[in-house]
């Protein structure tokens, strides 16, 4: 019973890390998109470019949305 609940604890606190890792990173595109622009024109300068397009498995085509798409999508 302690492991179930264990595996459970930790499930929700990966999941909460996620969440508001998701709602900070939202809040500074809203609320400092120049320090956002900064941030991605960083990460560009350590990681090179971002692919134009990204390819996935046939049997996953529609299936996945990734956030770029959700936010063309769904503005919020």
């Amino acid at each position: 019973m302690t492991e179930v609940l264990n595996d459970a604890i930790a499930d929700y606190e990966q999941k909460l890390f996620w969440k508001t890792l998701d709602e900070q990173i939202e809040r500074t595109q809203h609320e400092d998109p120049e320090g956002w622009g900064d941030y991605l024109a960083e990460r560009e300068a350590w990681l090179g470019p971002r692919p134009s397009s990204r390819r996935v498995a046939p049997e996953w085509e529609g299936l996945i949305t990734f956030p770029e798409e959700k936010n063309e999508t769904n503005p919020r």
